[in-house]
Protein backbone atom coordinates (compact mmCIF):
# COMPACT_ATOMS: atom_id res chain seq x y z
CA UNK A 1 0.00 0.00 0.00
CA UNK A 2 1.11 3.33 -1.13
CA UNK A 3 2.18 5.62 2.39
CA UNK A 4 1.49 9.46 2.02
CA UNK A 5 4.98 10.81 2.91
CA UNK A 6 8.43 9.90 2.35
CA UNK A 7 11.47 10.68 3.21
CA UNK A 8 15.10 10.49 0.77
CA UNK A 9 18.36 10.37 1.72
CA UNK A 10 20.56 11.66 -0.84
CA UNK A 11 24.12 10.55 -0.74
CA UNK A 12 24.60 10.64 -4.46
CA UNK A 13 22.11 13.42 -6.03
CA UNK A 14 23.69 12.97 -9.73
CA UNK A 15 21.99 9.37 -9.85
CA UNK A 16 18.78 10.57 -7.83
CA UNK A 17 16.83 9.38 -11.23
CA UNK A 18 17.78 5.91 -10.94
CA UNK A 19 15.76 5.49 -7.25
CA UNK A 20 12.84 8.22 -7.76
CA UNK A 21 10.85 5.82 -10.04
CA UNK A 22 11.02 3.46 -7.47
CA UNK A 23 9.50 6.08 -5.09
CA UNK A 24 6.95 6.70 -7.27
CA UNK A 25 5.71 3.69 -6.42
CA UNK A 26 5.92 3.76 -3.10
CA UNK A 27 4.62 7.53 -1.79
CA UNK A 28 1.50 8.66 -2.89
CA UNK A 29 1.61 12.62 -1.69
CA UNK A 30 4.84 13.98 -0.92
CA UNK A 31 8.58 13.05 -0.91
CA UNK A 32 10.99 15.39 0.67
CA UNK A 33 14.70 15.64 0.12
CA UNK A 34 17.78 15.59 1.72
CA UNK A 35 21.15 15.88 0.64
CA UNK A 36 23.64 13.76 2.97
CA UNK A 37 27.12 13.17 2.31
CA UNK A 38 26.87 9.81 5.24
CA UNK A 39 24.61 8.83 7.98
CA UNK A 40 27.63 8.90 10.32
CA UNK A 41 28.63 12.48 9.66
CA UNK A 42 26.73 15.47 10.89
CA UNK A 43 23.95 17.14 9.44
CA UNK A 44 24.40 19.39 6.94
CA UNK A 45 28.25 18.33 5.88
CA UNK A 46 26.93 17.30 2.29
CA UNK A 47 30.71 17.57 0.79
CA UNK A 48 31.99 20.12 2.65
CA UNK A 49 34.49 20.93 0.87
CA UNK A 50 33.43 21.26 -2.34
CA UNK A 51 29.96 23.22 -1.01
CA UNK A 52 31.27 25.26 1.72
CA UNK A 53 28.84 27.91 0.72
CA UNK A 54 24.88 27.78 0.34
CA UNK A 55 24.60 28.97 -2.69
CA UNK A 56 26.98 26.60 -4.46
CA UNK A 57 24.09 23.81 -4.05
CA UNK A 58 22.18 25.79 -6.92
CA UNK A 59 23.47 23.21 -9.61
CA UNK A 60 22.41 20.19 -7.41
CA UNK A 61 19.36 21.79 -6.47
CA UNK A 62 18.43 22.26 -9.92
CA UNK A 63 19.48 18.71 -11.40
CA UNK A 64 17.24 17.11 -8.17
CA UNK A 65 14.37 19.07 -9.74
CA UNK A 66 15.06 18.49 -13.26
CA UNK A 67 15.02 14.50 -12.60
CA UNK A 68 12.05 15.03 -10.64
CA UNK A 69 10.06 15.78 -13.84
CA UNK A 70 11.22 12.90 -15.78
CA UNK A 71 10.83 10.60 -12.82
CA UNK A 72 8.27 10.91 -10.39
CA UNK A 73 6.29 14.58 -11.37
CA UNK A 74 3.22 12.94 -10.04
CA UNK A 75 4.62 13.76 -6.68
CA UNK A 76 5.14 17.14 -4.57
CA UNK A 77 8.35 16.91 -3.94
CA UNK A 78 10.70 19.05 -1.71
CA UNK A 79 14.54 19.62 -1.77
CA UNK A 80 15.15 20.54 1.84
CA UNK A 81 17.63 23.32 2.72
CA UNK A 82 17.90 23.61 6.92
CA UNK A 83 20.28 21.07 6.61
CA UNK A 84 22.43 22.45 3.91
CA UNK A 85 22.60 25.86 5.17
CA UNK A 86 22.74 25.51 9.60
CA UNK A 87 23.91 23.73 12.07
CA UNK A 88 20.65 22.04 12.60
CA UNK A 89 20.48 18.80 15.13
CA UNK A 90 17.52 17.37 13.24
CA UNK A 91 15.36 17.21 9.93
CA UNK A 92 12.40 18.79 10.27
CA UNK A 93 9.09 18.61 8.50
CA UNK A 94 5.67 19.78 8.18
CA UNK A 95 4.13 16.62 7.62
CA UNK A 96 5.05 13.70 9.69
CA UNK A 97 7.39 10.64 7.64
CA UNK A 98 5.77 7.40 6.90
CA UNK A 99 8.83 6.20 4.86
CA UNK A 100 12.43 6.98 4.82
CA UNK A 101 14.34 6.26 1.70
CA UNK A 102 18.08 5.22 1.47
CA UNK A 103 20.46 5.54 -1.00
CA UNK A 104 23.13 3.69 0.13
CA UNK A 105 23.39 0.72 2.29
CA UNK A 106 24.08 1.12 6.01
CA UNK A 107 24.65 -0.83 9.08
CA UNK A 108 20.75 -0.92 10.46
CA UNK A 109 22.03 0.11 13.72
CA UNK A 110 23.12 3.22 11.76
CA UNK A 111 20.30 3.98 10.70
CA UNK A 112 17.99 3.21 13.84
CA UNK A 113 20.39 5.61 15.34
CA UNK A 114 20.08 8.40 12.80
CA UNK A 115 15.95 8.02 12.69
CA UNK A 116 16.00 8.46 16.49
CA UNK A 117 18.22 11.16 16.45
CA UNK A 118 17.73 12.89 13.48
CA UNK A 119 14.01 12.90 12.28
CA UNK A 120 11.97 15.05 13.92
CA UNK A 121 9.11 13.99 12.62
CA UNK A 122 8.12 10.28 11.53
CA UNK A 123 4.95 8.25 12.10
CA UNK A 124 4.97 6.04 14.97
CA UNK A 125 4.80 2.55 11.99
CA UNK A 126 7.55 4.37 9.40
CA UNK A 127 9.25 1.73 7.14
CA UNK A 128 12.38 2.07 5.69
CA UNK A 129 13.56 1.27 2.51
CA UNK A 130 17.12 1.06 0.78
CA UNK A 131 17.95 1.80 -3.05
CA UNK A 132 21.08 1.19 -3.51
CA UNK A 133 23.23 3.76 -6.71
CA UNK A 134 26.27 3.71 -8.08
CA UNK A 135 29.81 5.45 -6.73
CA UNK A 136 29.55 9.10 -5.33
CA UNK A 137 30.04 11.74 -8.41
CA UNK A 138 31.66 15.19 -8.09
CA UNK A 139 29.01 18.38 -7.58
CA UNK A 140 28.90 20.64 -10.17
CA UNK A 141 29.23 24.09 -8.21
CA UNK A 142 29.94 26.74 -11.08
CA UNK A 143 26.61 29.16 -10.71
CA UNK A 144 26.38 32.76 -10.59
CA UNK A 145 27.20 34.50 -7.50
CA UNK A 146 28.46 31.41 -6.07
CA UNK A 147 29.87 33.26 -2.89
CA UNK A 148 27.43 35.61 -2.32
CA UNK A 149 24.72 35.54 0.79
CA UNK A 150 22.33 38.20 1.09
CA UNK A 151 19.63 39.48 3.79
CA UNK A 152 17.01 39.98 1.29
CA UNK A 153 15.94 38.05 -1.06
CA UNK A 154 12.75 38.90 -3.65
CA UNK A 155 10.85 37.08 -6.69
CA UNK A 156 7.27 37.49 -8.13
CA UNK A 157 4.87 35.49 -10.13
CA UNK A 158 1.50 33.66 -9.96
CA UNK A 159 2.23 30.54 -8.66
CA UNK A 160 -0.64 28.91 -9.25
CA UNK A 161 -0.65 25.03 -8.63
CA UNK A 162 2.59 25.00 -7.70
CA UNK A 163 4.64 23.43 -9.24
CA UNK A 164 8.50 21.88 -9.94
CA UNK A 165 9.57 25.23 -11.60
CA UNK A 166 7.86 27.60 -8.86
CA UNK A 167 9.94 25.14 -6.65
CA UNK A 168 13.41 25.85 -7.55
CA UNK A 169 12.84 29.70 -7.97
CA UNK A 170 11.66 30.03 -4.36
CA UNK A 171 14.62 27.36 -3.58
CA UNK A 172 16.95 29.99 -5.13
CA UNK A 173 15.70 32.42 -3.03
CA UNK A 174 16.26 30.86 -0.52
CA UNK A 175 18.82 29.33 -0.52
CA UNK A 176 20.76 32.67 -0.96
CA UNK A 177 18.99 34.69 1.80
CA UNK A 178 20.37 34.76 5.20
CA UNK A 179 17.29 36.53 6.83
CA UNK A 180 14.25 37.62 4.50
CA UNK A 181 12.52 36.44 1.36
CA UNK A 182 9.68 38.67 -0.18
CA UNK A 183 7.26 37.26 -2.70
CA UNK A 184 5.03 38.80 -4.73
CA UNK A 185 2.15 37.13 -5.80
CA UNK A 186 -0.39 38.58 -8.76
CA UNK A 187 -3.95 39.40 -8.13
CA UNK A 188 -6.54 38.72 -10.39
CA UNK A 189 -6.58 41.87 -12.52
CA UNK A 190 -2.68 40.68 -13.76
CA UNK A 191 -4.04 37.75 -15.08
CA UNK A 192 -7.03 38.17 -17.79
CA UNK A 193 -4.01 37.43 -20.63
CA UNK A 194 -2.82 34.08 -19.40
CA UNK A 195 -3.76 31.18 -20.89
CA UNK A 196 -6.89 29.28 -18.93
CA UNK A 197 -7.19 32.19 -16.61
CA UNK A 198 -9.95 31.08 -15.18
CA UNK A 199 -8.76 27.94 -13.78
CA UNK A 200 -6.01 29.94 -11.82
CA UNK A 201 -6.02 29.58 -7.82
CA UNK A 202 -7.55 31.94 -5.52
CA UNK A 203 -4.99 34.69 -4.62
CA UNK A 204 -5.51 33.16 -0.87
CA UNK A 205 -4.68 29.63 -2.05
CA UNK A 206 -1.58 30.44 -4.25
CA UNK A 207 -0.34 32.64 -0.87
CA UNK A 208 -0.87 30.17 1.27
CA UNK A 209 1.05 27.39 -0.48
CA UNK A 210 4.11 29.48 -1.26
CA UNK A 211 4.12 30.72 2.53
CA UNK A 212 4.05 26.94 3.42
CA UNK A 213 6.45 25.65 0.83
CA UNK A 214 9.07 27.82 1.97
CA UNK A 215 8.79 27.60 5.59
CA UNK A 216 8.56 24.00 4.97
CA UNK A 217 12.25 23.73 3.25
CA UNK A 218 13.58 26.26 5.46
CA UNK A 219 11.85 27.79 8.56
CA UNK A 220 14.74 29.66 9.71
CA UNK A 221 14.19 32.95 7.43
CA UNK A 222 11.60 35.58 7.61
CA UNK A 223 8.68 35.15 4.69
CA UNK A 224 6.48 38.51 3.50
CA UNK A 225 4.74 36.63 0.85
CA UNK A 226 2.21 39.46 -0.33
CA UNK A 227 -0.34 40.22 -3.51
CA UNK A 228 1.05 42.59 -5.89
CA UNK A 229 -1.55 44.18 -8.71
CA UNK A 230 1.67 45.60 -10.91
CA UNK A 231 4.75 44.20 -12.20
CA UNK A 232 6.92 45.50 -9.85
CA UNK A 233 5.23 45.39 -6.47
CA UNK A 234 7.87 46.33 -3.51
CA UNK A 235 10.76 45.53 -5.52
CA UNK A 236 11.03 48.90 -6.88
CA UNK A 237 10.52 50.71 -3.25
CA UNK A 238 12.14 48.50 -0.39
CA UNK A 239 15.91 49.54 0.02
CA UNK A 240 16.88 46.66 2.12
CA UNK A 241 16.43 44.15 -0.62
CA UNK A 242 19.49 42.54 -2.66
CA UNK A 243 18.81 39.87 -5.15
CA UNK A 244 15.95 39.12 -7.12
CA UNK A 245 15.22 35.94 -8.65
CA UNK A 246 13.96 35.96 -12.67
CA UNK A 247 13.39 32.71 -14.60
CA UNK A 248 15.31 33.22 -18.15
CA UNK A 249 11.96 34.26 -19.52
CA UNK A 250 11.29 37.38 -17.13
CA UNK A 251 14.96 38.75 -16.97
CA UNK A 252 13.49 41.92 -18.63
CA UNK A 253 11.18 42.41 -16.33
CA UNK A 254 14.25 42.18 -13.38
CA UNK A 255 16.41 45.87 -15.61
CA UNK A 256 13.30 47.26 -15.75
CA UNK A 257 12.95 47.00 -11.91
CA UNK A 258 16.67 48.31 -11.64
CA UNK A 259 16.28 51.17 -14.02
CA UNK A 260 13.40 52.09 -11.53
CA UNK A 261 15.32 51.47 -8.59
CA UNK A 262 17.79 53.92 -10.27
CA UNK A 263 15.50 56.37 -11.36
CA UNK A 264 14.63 56.58 -6.84
CA UNK A 265 18.18 56.54 -6.16
CA UNK A 266 17.79 53.03 -4.70
CA UNK A 267 20.87 50.47 -4.69
CA UNK A 268 20.55 47.92 -7.93
CA UNK A 269 19.51 44.82 -7.09
CA UNK A 270 21.80 41.53 -8.34
CA UNK A 271 19.37 39.46 -10.90
CA UNK A 272 20.02 35.66 -10.77
CA UNK A 273 18.05 34.27 -13.71
CA UNK A 274 17.18 31.03 -13.42
CA UNK A 275 16.95 27.89 -16.22
CA UNK A 276 13.59 26.54 -15.85
CA UNK A 277 12.93 22.60 -16.06
CA UNK A 278 12.04 20.64 -18.78
CA UNK A 279 8.69 19.51 -19.70
CA UNK A 280 9.43 15.64 -20.34
CA UNK A 281 6.50 15.37 -22.98
CA UNK A 282 4.78 18.06 -24.04
CA UNK A 283 2.59 18.12 -26.57
CA UNK A 284 2.16 20.50 -29.69
CA UNK A 285 0.00 22.94 -27.82
CA UNK A 286 1.78 22.55 -24.15
CA UNK A 287 4.89 24.61 -23.04
CA UNK A 288 8.51 23.35 -23.93
CA UNK A 289 9.29 23.98 -19.67
CA UNK A 290 7.30 23.06 -17.06
CA UNK A 291 4.64 25.74 -16.59
CA UNK A 292 1.38 26.42 -15.06
CA UNK A 293 -0.75 27.07 -18.57
CA UNK A 294 0.42 23.48 -19.04
CA UNK A 295 -0.98 22.10 -15.81
CA UNK A 296 -4.25 23.74 -17.02
CA UNK A 297 -4.43 22.68 -19.96
CA UNK A 298 -3.80 18.62 -18.56
CA UNK A 299 -6.80 19.68 -16.24
CA UNK A 300 -9.00 19.94 -19.07
CA UNK A 301 -11.66 16.90 -18.92
CA UNK A 302 -11.05 15.98 -15.83
CA UNK A 303 -13.44 16.55 -12.56
CA UNK A 304 -12.10 19.73 -11.14
CA UNK A 305 -14.21 19.21 -8.34
CA UNK A 306 -16.45 17.12 -6.14
CA UNK A 307 -19.89 15.71 -7.46
CA UNK A 308 -22.59 15.22 -5.05
CA UNK A 309 -25.39 12.80 -5.34
CA UNK A 310 -28.72 14.83 -6.97
CA UNK A 311 -31.11 12.98 -5.41
CA UNK A 312 -33.99 14.87 -6.88
CA UNK A 313 -33.49 12.61 -10.16
CA UNK A 314 -32.82 8.89 -10.84
CA UNK A 315 -29.50 7.53 -10.82
CA UNK A 316 -30.38 6.29 -14.94
CA UNK A 317 -30.27 7.58 -17.30
CA UNK A 318 -26.98 9.54 -16.13
CA UNK A 319 -27.75 12.97 -17.59
CA UNK A 320 -24.96 15.11 -18.27
CA UNK A 321 -26.03 19.80 -18.53
CA UNK A 322 -23.14 20.61 -21.11
CA UNK A 323 -23.06 24.13 -21.16
CA UNK A 324 -20.95 27.29 -22.21
CA UNK A 325 -21.18 30.87 -23.38
CA UNK A 326 -22.57 31.53 -26.81
CA UNK A 327 -19.77 30.13 -29.52
CA UNK A 328 -17.57 28.19 -27.20
CA UNK A 329 -17.81 25.06 -29.10
CA UNK A 330 -21.10 23.18 -27.30
CA UNK A 331 -21.94 21.35 -30.63
CA UNK A 332 -18.56 20.19 -31.51
CA UNK A 333 -18.28 18.88 -28.15
CA UNK A 334 -21.34 17.52 -28.02
CA UNK A 335 -20.56 15.74 -31.36
CA UNK A 336 -17.58 13.76 -29.85
CA UNK A 337 -19.98 12.70 -26.87
CA UNK A 338 -22.79 11.50 -29.32
CA UNK A 339 -19.91 9.71 -31.40
CA UNK A 340 -18.86 7.99 -28.07
CA UNK A 341 -22.45 6.74 -27.05
CA UNK A 342 -24.32 9.73 -25.28
CA UNK A 343 -27.76 10.66 -26.31
CA UNK A 344 -27.77 14.42 -26.82
CA UNK A 345 -30.51 17.34 -26.19
CA UNK A 346 -30.32 20.58 -27.85
CA UNK A 347 -32.01 22.82 -26.18
CA UNK A 348 -31.70 25.38 -28.76
CA UNK A 349 -33.68 23.61 -31.18
CA UNK A 350 -36.36 22.79 -28.15
CA UNK A 351 -36.13 26.53 -27.72
CA UNK A 352 -36.51 27.12 -31.46
CA UNK A 353 -39.69 25.13 -31.60
CA UNK A 354 -41.55 26.18 -28.56
CA UNK A 355 -42.41 29.70 -30.28
CA UNK A 356 -43.48 28.29 -33.36
CA UNK A 357 -46.39 29.28 -34.68
CA UNK A 358 -48.71 27.38 -33.14
CA UNK A 359 -47.23 26.57 -29.72
CA UNK A 360 -47.74 28.75 -26.74
CA UNK A 361 -44.80 31.06 -26.34
CA UNK A 362 -45.75 31.94 -29.87
CA UNK A 363 -48.41 34.22 -28.99
CA UNK A 364 -46.77 35.08 -25.36
CA UNK A 365 -43.91 36.28 -27.31
CA UNK A 366 -46.20 38.71 -29.73
CA UNK A 367 -48.16 40.01 -27.19
CA UNK A 368 -44.83 41.21 -25.04
CA UNK A 369 -42.87 42.38 -28.05
CA UNK A 370 -45.21 43.21 -30.69
CA UNK A 371 -45.58 42.00 -34.30
CA UNK A 372 -42.38 43.91 -34.78
CA UNK A 373 -40.62 40.33 -34.33
CA UNK A 374 -42.82 38.53 -36.67
CA UNK A 375 -41.41 37.55 -40.38
CA UNK A 376 -43.76 37.70 -43.32
CA UNK A 377 -44.64 33.83 -42.78
CA UNK A 378 -46.10 35.15 -39.28
CA UNK A 379 -43.37 33.03 -37.56
CA UNK A 380 -41.08 34.65 -34.94
CA UNK A 381 -37.80 36.12 -36.59
CA UNK A 382 -35.45 35.14 -34.26
CA UNK A 383 -32.89 38.12 -36.13
CA UNK A 384 -35.04 40.79 -35.17
CA UNK A 385 -36.19 39.78 -31.62
CA UNK A 386 -32.36 38.21 -31.16
CA UNK A 387 -31.75 42.41 -31.75
CA UNK A 388 -34.30 43.74 -29.25
CA UNK A 389 -33.20 41.35 -26.41
CA UNK A 390 -29.76 41.40 -26.60
CA UNK A 391 -29.78 45.30 -25.96
CA UNK A 392 -31.66 45.49 -23.06
CA UNK A 393 -31.40 43.26 -20.10
CA UNK A 394 -34.82 43.46 -19.10
CA UNK A 395 -36.37 42.33 -22.34
CA UNK A 396 -33.97 39.56 -22.44
CA UNK A 397 -35.53 38.61 -18.73
CA UNK A 398 -38.76 38.94 -20.32
CA UNK A 399 -38.45 36.68 -23.11
CA UNK A 400 -36.54 34.14 -20.63
CA UNK A 401 -39.00 33.94 -18.31
CA UNK A 402 -41.53 33.04 -20.98
CA UNK A 403 -39.16 30.26 -22.87
CA UNK A 404 -36.98 28.98 -20.54
CA UNK A 405 -40.10 26.89 -18.39
CA UNK A 406 -41.30 25.67 -21.73
CA UNK A 407 -37.98 24.25 -22.55
CA UNK A 408 -37.42 22.64 -19.27
CA UNK A 409 -40.88 20.59 -19.57
CA UNK A 410 -39.90 19.29 -22.98
CA UNK A 411 -36.35 18.37 -21.86
CA UNK A 412 -38.27 16.75 -18.65
CA UNK A 413 -40.36 14.78 -20.78
CA UNK A 414 -37.58 13.18 -23.17
CA UNK A 415 -34.91 12.06 -20.17
CA UNK A 416 -38.16 10.30 -18.52
CA UNK A 417 -38.87 8.67 -21.97
CA UNK A 418 -35.09 7.69 -23.16
CA UNK A 419 -33.51 4.86 -22.93
CA UNK A 420 -30.34 5.40 -23.48
CA UNK A 421 -27.65 5.33 -20.53
CA UNK A 422 -26.10 9.04 -20.80
CA UNK A 423 -28.03 12.31 -21.57
CA UNK A 424 -26.30 14.99 -22.46
CA UNK A 425 -28.60 18.21 -22.33
CA UNK A 426 -26.36 20.96 -24.26
CA UNK A 427 -27.91 24.45 -23.22
CA UNK A 428 -25.69 27.68 -23.23
CA UNK A 429 -28.80 29.09 -20.47
CA UNK A 430 -28.37 26.11 -18.32
CA UNK A 431 -27.28 27.83 -15.11
CA UNK A 432 -28.92 31.16 -15.62
CA UNK A 433 -32.26 28.53 -16.25
CA UNK A 434 -31.34 26.86 -12.86
CA UNK A 435 -31.68 23.40 -14.68
CA UNK A 436 -29.00 22.38 -12.56
CA UNK A 437 -31.37 20.27 -10.98
CA UNK A 438 -32.09 18.62 -14.32
CA UNK A 439 -28.73 17.05 -14.27
CA UNK A 440 -25.73 14.50 -12.64
CA UNK A 441 -23.25 16.67 -13.24
CA UNK A 442 -22.08 20.05 -15.18
CA UNK A 443 -19.93 19.94 -18.04
CA UNK A 444 -18.56 23.39 -20.18
CA UNK A 445 -16.69 24.76 -23.00
CA UNK A 446 -15.12 27.78 -23.01
CA UNK A 447 -12.61 30.33 -25.23
CA UNK A 448 -11.36 33.63 -25.16
CA UNK A 449 -13.49 36.29 -24.95
CA UNK A 450 -11.68 37.87 -28.25
CA UNK A 451 -12.47 34.52 -29.93
CA UNK A 452 -15.87 34.12 -28.80
CA UNK A 453 -16.59 37.45 -30.29
CA UNK A 454 -15.12 36.62 -33.61
CA UNK A 455 -16.34 33.40 -34.24
CA UNK A 456 -19.80 34.97 -34.01
CA UNK A 457 -18.74 37.76 -35.71
CA UNK A 458 -18.07 35.52 -38.87
CA UNK A 459 -20.29 32.64 -38.35
CA UNK A 460 -23.51 35.13 -37.66
CA UNK A 461 -22.59 37.79 -39.22
CA UNK A 462 -22.92 40.05 -36.66
CA UNK A 463 -21.24 43.86 -36.46
CA UNK A 464 -18.63 44.15 -34.01
CA UNK A 465 -21.07 46.07 -31.35
CA UNK A 466 -23.36 43.18 -31.73
CA UNK A 467 -21.44 40.36 -31.12
CA UNK A 468 -19.85 42.08 -27.84
CA UNK A 469 -23.81 42.70 -26.53
CA UNK A 470 -24.42 39.13 -26.67
CA UNK A 471 -21.05 37.76 -25.06
CA UNK A 472 -21.65 40.74 -22.82
CA UNK A 473 -25.73 39.19 -22.05
CA UNK A 474 -23.69 36.20 -20.48
CA UNK A 475 -22.15 35.38 -17.50
CA UNK A 476 -18.09 35.61 -17.94
CA UNK A 477 -16.11 32.58 -18.27
CA UNK A 478 -14.93 32.07 -14.74
CA UNK A 479 -19.00 32.04 -13.63
CA UNK A 480 -19.01 28.66 -15.86
CA UNK A 481 -16.14 27.21 -14.32
CA UNK A 482 -16.56 27.80 -10.67
CA UNK A 483 -20.28 25.94 -11.53
CA UNK A 484 -18.59 22.76 -13.55
CA UNK A 485 -17.28 19.69 -12.50
CA UNK A 486 -15.78 18.91 -16.08
CA UNK A 487 -14.42 21.85 -18.65
CA UNK A 488 -13.37 21.66 -22.02
CA UNK A 489 -11.26 24.82 -24.24
CA UNK A 490 -12.15 24.63 -27.81
CA UNK A 491 -9.82 27.50 -28.78
CA UNK A 492 -7.16 24.64 -30.07
CA UNK A 493 -7.81 22.72 -33.80
CA UNK A 494 -10.16 20.01 -33.16
CA UNK A 495 -8.37 16.74 -32.77
CA UNK A 496 -7.27 18.74 -28.84
CA UNK A 497 -11.06 19.16 -28.52
CA UNK A 498 -11.24 15.44 -29.13
CA UNK A 499 -8.85 14.43 -26.96
CA UNK A 500 -10.20 16.43 -23.80
CA UNK A 501 -13.61 14.87 -24.57
CA UNK A 502 -12.22 11.33 -24.97
CA UNK A 503 -10.46 11.70 -21.46
CA UNK A 504 -13.42 12.97 -20.13
CA UNK A 505 -16.13 10.30 -21.34
CA UNK A 506 -13.62 7.56 -20.21
CA UNK A 507 -12.81 9.36 -16.65
CA UNK A 508 -17.03 9.43 -16.80
CA UNK A 509 -17.24 5.39 -16.83
CA UNK A 510 -15.43 4.93 -14.29
CA UNK A 511 -18.06 6.70 -11.98
CA UNK A 512 -20.86 5.75 -13.60
CA UNK A 513 -23.74 4.06 -11.82
CA UNK A 514 -24.02 0.32 -12.50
Amino acid sequence: MLVKTGLLIVSNPKQIGNVLGSIQKQVKSTLYIQLLSALSEPLGSFIPKKCNVWPKFSPTIHGIYSQVARYCSGLDVRVLLSGLKYNISKIHTQKPIDLIILDKTYPRSEIDNFISTRIDNVTKEYKVMTLDTEHIEDLETDTLFADKKYKHTVLGGTFDRLHLAHKLLLSEAALRATNTVTVGVTEENMLLNKLLWEFIEDIDVRVKNVKDFLVDICPELEYNIVPISDPFGPAITDPTMELIVVSQETLKGGEKINSIRKEKNLSLLDILPVELVDEPNPNPIEETKISSSTTRIRLLGTVLQPIETNHNIPKLPYVIGLTGGIASGKSGVASHLQKLGAKIINCDLIGHSVYKKGKPCHGKIVEVFGDKVLSSDGEIDRKVLGGIVFKNKEDLNKLNSLVWPAIAREVQDIIKNSNAKVIVVEAAVLLMANWQNLCHEIWTTIVPREEAISRLIHRNSLTQEEATNRIDSQPPNKVYVKSSHVVFCTVWPVEYTKEQVVKAWNLLSGRMPS
